[in-house]
């Protein structure tokens, strides 16, 4: 989804010449993650990133700086923005964000196989039958995800279509702006992380974004993405659940529940007993998309990624593929962009943090 892409032609090829640079911008509940990325023959680089958490959730929820109430704080946001600008000091201004699975509206649709004019048009038709707010309210985008025949041999199509609120990207042009950026494309987040996990080649994969307050869950096959996801379990009602059962502060409890995860042991080893259940919670949910997406396209989920800042839960990627019978697959990010091999240390973390802001950098190149 552009933001007025076209006028802004002749000021960005300037940014072309000074090495083709972009921010790719992940705005999620707690958190905001930006991947610096150069493109030169094709070739990715990342040049600059900054990772920057607020901790004041933990303790009050309503000062989350993103909520699934379809809003954005917008000073709270932008004065976060400014700060990882001013530590990282990159050397673009241009940017590129994600809208959050939980702030839009997302389905498949089947419908007969037509040209794109045609399809774009019965999109407009049949959207609001989807999307719980008024039409004229909403930006919707779509894309064919593939073609199929029905049981007469009739020619249809999968279409996933997004439905995003004009406020909402309102806000967000409003926060860039105070933030001393221009942002120049937003896009549902499900897209980028999808684009810079997967390939062309690789099997049915569910992708689950553990964030601070939700969950996302797509599955993507040969690099497309298919379908979606989402559930308010997430990292904050394992952190919490830690502090009730254990009479301690949420910080101490989020404190304990990165540092052990689901391999401690001795007399800290009551934090897996805690965690779990709502762990299951959200595998729960895994299964139901899993099983939605099988029964629409006659295709079973081979593989479990786990991705965002909850992927970093120690055992936690190994205990969902054993409660789902998938098999665990890494992300890999570097597997096409070159980056300092001083990043060599933290490679994990990254790649479970940066897959958003990273896959919206790609699309501004494509």
């Amino acid at each position: 989804m552009k933001l007025n892409f076209v006028s802004d032609f002749f000021s960005d090829i300037l940014n072309f010449f000074k090495g083709r640079a972009i921010l790719g911008v992940d705005i999620g509940t707690a958190s905001i993650k930006i991947a610096e990325v150069s493109e030169k023959n094709g070739r990715y680089s990342l040049v600059n990133y900054g990772i920057l958490e607020t901790k004041s959730y933990l303790n009050h929820p309503n000062k989350a700086i993103q909520t699934s109430s379809l809003t954005i704080v917008e000073k709270d946001t932008s004065d976060v923005l400014k700060i990882l600008i001013n530590e990282m000091k990159p050397k673009t201004k241009l940017a590129t964000a994600s809208i959050p699975s939980f702030s839009s509206f997302s389905t498949v649709i089947d419908m007969p196989l037509l040209s794109p004019t045609e399809t774009a048009k019965a999109v407009s038709f049949q959207a609001p039958q989807y999307i719980p707010i008024p039409v004229q309210e909403v930006m919707v985008d779509w894309f064919k995800i593939d073609e199929f025949q029905n049981e007469s041999g009739q020619k249809f199509q999968h279409v996933f279509v997004v439905g995003i609120s004009k406020n909402l990207i309102q806000k967000y042009k409003n926060v860039f702006k105070e933030a001393g950026l221009r942002l120049v494309a937003l896009e549902f987040d499900g897209l980028p992380i999808v684009r810079s996990l997967m390939d062309s080649g690789d099997d049915e994969t569910v992708i689950v974004d553990i964030g601070a307050e939700s969950t996302d869950i797509f599955v993507a096959s040969r690099g497309q993405l298919e379908i979606s996801g989402e559930t308010d379990y997430s990292g904050i009602h394992l952190t919490q659940s830690v502090a009730r059962s254990l009479g301690i502060t949420s910080m101490r409890a989020e404190e304990l529940k990165r540092r052990k995860g689901l391999s401690s042991d001795g007399p800290e080893s009551e934090l897996s007993t805690l965690t779990i259940p709502f762990l299951d919670v959200i595998i729960q949910e895994v299964n139901h998309v899993a099983e939605v997406f099988k029964r629409r396209y006659g295709r079973e989920v081979k593989r479990l990624m786990m991705v965002g800042g909850g992927a970093n839960l120690i055992g936690i990627g190994r205990y969902f593929a054993k409660q789902t019978g998938l098999i665990e697959a890494k992300p890999n990010l570097f597997r096409k962009i070159s980056y300092d091999l001083k990043l060599e240390p933290i490679l994990g973390r990254l790649n479970n943090e940066l897959p958003t802001a990273i896959g919206l950098a790609e699309k501004y190149f494509q």
